[in-house]
């Protein structure tokens, strides 16, 4: 924060540490100035919800009928999902296995792997398994179907474990880069804020090695460094765009953690 809010020429100076030192806001205007920053910051927040919404809502499903004690085949599926949870195949067969489903370089490679997370279920069930198994009893005598004791009772008694299965998989997906690297590489207009992160940062040490002719005059050499400086300050500039949206979902459910 400091870096980006600093002087262009004591930032690539090296000469901020703590506080800031100087006053520009340079970097900020080129970044909120980018039309590919801001679809990108679109993107981000496209798939954050689509995978948070998704991942959620089939995590309490798949956790409220393994919760169950008298589902059919209720101990056979958790073994199948526990396996997978702690061994990966990795990445060149998760590669093999999107391309043969036909999904490289579609957007569903990048969201339909990571709807399911094993991780969650097992957090979804384990506390829909505390819950008063008395309600749920209360309900079917009162005619209540198994969706409508989901919907009506386990919904609204599981806030704190849904708020907490949404921050895990916001920030997740919020942060995912390396999976539009390898999956959409060719779906530039579809990449998210951190892979343009990612980006600024390489392109940003780039502009270190700066070319200075010599029939250049010293007010042309003087904004030809100015010009490196902000160049080389906006990935700090980035960095804090892309972090403080996620930051800002904590307190909103903070209370939830508190009563879980």
């Amino acid at each position: 924060l400091s870096n980006s809010i600093s002087d262009p020429i004591m930032v690539q100076g090296g000469k901020v540490w703590f506080l800031p030192k100087g006053f520009s806001f340079e970097a900020y205007k080129r970044v909120l100035q980018s039309s590919s920053m801001l679809r990108a910051f679109f993107n981000s927040i496209l798939y954050t919800l689509i995978i948070t919404v998704g991942s959620v809502s089939i995590s309490m499903m798949t956790g409220f009928g393994m919760s169950k004690k008298g589902m059919l085949g209720r101990k056979f599926l958790t073994v199948y999902l526990l396996v997978p949870m702690f061994f990966h195949a990795g990445l060149i067969p998760t590669f093999i296995n999107i391309n043969k489903l036909g999904l490289y370089n579609k957007l569903w490679a990048v969201i339909l792997p990571y709807l399911c997370s094993i991780w969650n279920i097992v957090l979804a069930r384990t506390f829909i398994a505390r819950l008063p198994q008395a309600l749920f009893e209360a309900a079917t005598i009162d005619g209540a179907s198994v969706p409508q004791v989901f919907i009506h009772v386990t919904l609204p008694l599981s806030k704190a474990i849904i708020s907490v299965l949404s921050l895990y998989t916001a920030l997740w997906a919020w942060n995912q880069w390396l999976n539009f690297l390898i999956y959409t590489p060719s779906l530039q207009d579809w990449h998210p804020l951190q892979y343009f992160l990612v980006k600024a940062l390489l392109w940003g040490n780039a502009q270190n090695t700066l070319k200075l002719e010599s029939e250049m005059t010293v007010t042309e050499i003087a904004d030809r460094l100015r010009m490196a400086a902000v160049a080389s300050q906006l990935k700090f500039a980035v960095v804090v765009v892309t972090t403080v949206p996620i930051m800002l979902v904590y307190p909103f459910v903070q209370k939830y953690f508190v009563q879980g």
